[in-house]
């Protein structure tokens, strides 16, 4: 089984100057987990429900917490033709829950742990 297979092809983006608050509203809305962050239409980050919770878990304000000061710069992507064990193993080295399909320099979908242990359950039964 094929990342592009089982990734999510509706990638949410925020401005790299919302608020916690923001991406949280956003998140309950339109049952997101994470966002690219972009800034002038470029990305520079990740933001995900675990950021938010940190900072709730920390007691911070989340109107005054901005994207930028907790979003993950390193982007980790993966290719829609990589297979879903070969996410697994790119998840588990870098200690992420998310990766970026990226194809032709572009970010064409999500894949998550719950993605993949969703569709490996499914295939299983």
């Amino acid at each position: 089984m094929r990342v592009e297979d089982v990734m999510v092809t509706d990638v949410d983006t925020i401005d790299i100057t919302a608020s916690l608050e923001d991406v949280l509203r956003n998140y309950v809305e339109n049952a997101k987990g994470s966002s690219v962050v972009v800034k002038e239409g470029v990305r520079v980050g990740i933001v995900t429900t675990w950021d938010v919770l940190e900072a709730i878990a920390e007691g911070d304000d989340l109107a005054e917490v901005k994207v930028w000061e907790v979003m993950e710069r390193d982007l980790v992507t993966i290719s829609p033709r990589a297979t879903i064990k070969e996410a697994a193993e790119k998840m588990v080295k870098n200690v992420v829950w998310r990766l970026l399909v990226e194809e032709d320099d572009e970010i064409i979908g999500v894949i998550s742990a719950t993605d993949i242990l969703r569709a490996k359950m499914a295939k299983r039964y």
